[in-house]
């Protein structure tokens, strides 16, 4: 007779906390960012970003970055504080459409008001 075995989850790997360090790093130093407070975490093959930002191009710009250092997957769970005050610009690609970031944004959280 078999029985399975489960293993603890194993710490994480140095390439998921390079990925993860390099992703702080980023987002630390980018402009348009500096009121934001992201967190990241790499597990499980999935990058998750987590915290407040000012508004949704600032969500935008961090899921960006995340998807442009990594080739894992990106998973968005960060809230809106408030609304910009000025119109935030367009990116100049379809997240859904651009073939360099396509099937890497997993979810991209929304507050719809």
């Amino acid at each position: 007779m078999f029985f399975p075995v489960v293993s603890a989850p194993s710490a994480p790997s140095s390439g998921q906390c390079a990925t993860s360090a390099a992703i702080k790093s980023l987002l630390a130093y980018a402009h348009g960012l500096e009121d934001c407070q992201i967190d990241v975490e790499v597990s499980f093959g999935i990058v998750t970003l987590t915290g407040k930002a000012s508004c949704n191009a600032a969500v935008d710009k961090a899921i960006g970055i995340a998807a442009d250092v990594s080739s894992r997957p990106v998973f968005s769970d960060i809230d809106v504080r408030e609304t910009c005050l000025t119109p935030p610009i367009p990116p100049a690609f379809d997240l859904k459409k651009d073939r360099k970031t396509s099937g890497k944004i997993i979810h991209m959280k929304r507050d719809t008001k």
